[in-house]
């Protein structure tokens, strides 16, 4: 696995490389609420209907907060009863907002490290479910008890620890605890709503989340990384290159390809994403791939190139929420089996939380998962100004039939008009056809940007 880091205009991005390909992506987010932000908040207002407050935050979003997830931890840290309208309380972003809603907050917070995630408010000590192997499992769950027993705090063991000592384990836990303590006296100290911690856009965080098992090389354009990432780790190999990594790895073309609503795969069948504003709906078509007649072979030949692919493009989009794939469909039940097992290996590498459902009796495989951070869709791309988002337009006969009613509404005393029309119409209307209608001198432009609609002017 190859990491990249390319640092361009005072900013760095990385990229996950596995066997070649691209199966994460970072971006540094100037926003403030950003997944993991930790704010001085105040409880605008309460919702009793919702069981929810809105919090107000420093940059003046309002964080939708669910008081029945307030634990009894949190009010006895602070010596409350309940949370109060005017009242201000500590919140970290759980889900940054979209377009439409504000970001989700919560009281529950959790500090995360490399190898462990603390949670000052939770007694719970929880495993990565990556790490599979049961001696490893059992060990380091008797090392969270320790931790719990120590510090009166929750604890999450990241994958990492497996490889990590006892040592560098009780380390980095003082770390996060000392860290917990100076933002309790910050916002003991706090007067105002106030961003009291980010890390998200630090090579801190950048190294911890992305430096992680598996990783053998990184190819960076930033010498400053080198020293880092030695104290990371001693055996990888670290390259230096000239110029945009990104570039450099045509990993700017793969993030252009993706986002595209038709993917195609190796063999030559393809899946069409497409995301609603309720859930993800993929559709896996077999294309021009025919090198067998048995259909249930081909099905299951094709789908299970798709499934490694949607996977990969699950994690690197950052999609989450319902998600519902249409494979080609198969017959037998071991054809299916076969497929959820290759989904399930697969999201496995995913850092995000992954369920998986099973076959609907129409055949549709259902899963979710949780996503907290902007989607890829939603950091690259924005809605289209001409359809509005809706990816399609109004037919040229539509818009022409348009064209005609508004001529056939001409001014008294007009002798001529001026019509302005899109590039696209040059096949599709004469100048004859406009002046049959128009009954006056016309010149016909075509200029016109939107091919939704059309500009007409009258001349006296």
């Amino acid at each position: 696995m190859t990491l990249v880091i390319n640092r361009k205009n005072d900013k760095t991005h990385a990229a996950l490389l596995e066997n070649g390909k691209l199966t994460e992506i970072y971006f540094p987010d100037d926003e403030e609420s950003v997944a993991g932000s930790i704010f001085v908040g105040r409880i605008e207002k309460s919702v009793p209907a919702l069981e929810a407050a809105f919090v107000k935050l420093s940059n003046n979003e309002n964080g939708f907060l669910r008081l029945k997830d307030i634990r009894p931890e949190y009010l006895e840290t602070f010596g409350l009863k309940k949370l109060q309208e005017g009242q201000k309380v500590l919140v970290q972003i759980k889900k940054e907002g979209g377009q439409t809603k504000g970001p989700q907050v919560t009281t529950n917070i959790s500090l995360p490290g490399r190898y462990v995630v603390l949670m000052p408010f939770s007694r719970s000590i929880g495993v990565s479910r990556k790490i599979q192997d049961s001696e490893d499992r059992n060990r380091l769950k008797e090392l969270g008890l320790k931790l719990r027993e120590k510090y009166s705090c929750g604890f999450i063991i990241r994958t990492a620890a497996a490889e990590a000592t006892e040592q560098h384990i009780y380390e980095e836990s003082e770390l996060l605890i000392a860290k917990w303590s100076e933002l309790v006296k910050e916002f003991k100290k706090a007067k105002k709503v106030k961003l009291l911690y980010k890390e998200s856009d630090s090579d801190e965080f950048l190294l911890r989340e992305f430096l992680k098992q598996g990783v053998d090389e990184v190819v960076t354009n930033s010498p400053t990384y080198k020293e880092l990432i030695r104290n990371y780790s001693k055996n990888i190999r670290i390259r230096v290159i000239d110029g945009d990594a990104f570039e450099e790895l045509g990993i700017n073309e793969e993030l252009k390809r993706v986002l595209n609503r038709h993917i195609p795969l190796p063999s030559g069948g393809e899946i069409v994403i497409d995301k609603t504003e309720a859930m993800v709906v993929i559709d896996v078509n077999s294309g021009h791939f025919t090198t067998t007649s048995d259909h249930e072979e081909l099905s299951e030949q094709i789908n299970a190139e798709a499934a490694v692919e949607i996977a990969r493009i699950l994690r690197l989009r950052n999609l989450g929420g319902i998600i519902i794939v249409d494979f080609i469909d198969m017959r037998s039940e071991k054809s299916r089996n076969k497929i959820i097992e290759i989904m399930k290996k697969e999201v496995l590498k995913d850092r995000n939380r992954v369920e998986i459902y099973g076959f609907t009796q129409l055949g549709l495989l259902e899963m979710t998962r949780k996503r907290t951070s902007k989607s890829l869709d939603e950091r690259l791309t924005t809605t289209c100004p001409v359809c509005n988002g809706k990816g399609v337009i109004p037919s040229a006969e539509l818009v022409i039939q348009q064209l005609f009613n508004t001529l056939q509404k001409k001014p008294k005393d007009v002798s001529e008009v001026i019509i302005k029309l899109h590039p696209h119409f040059k096949e599709k209307i004469t100048k004859e056809e406009i002046k049959k209608v128009a009954k006056v001198n016309v010149h016909v432009h075509f200029t016109h940007i939107n091919p939704s609609n059309f500009e007409v002017t009258w001349k006296k």
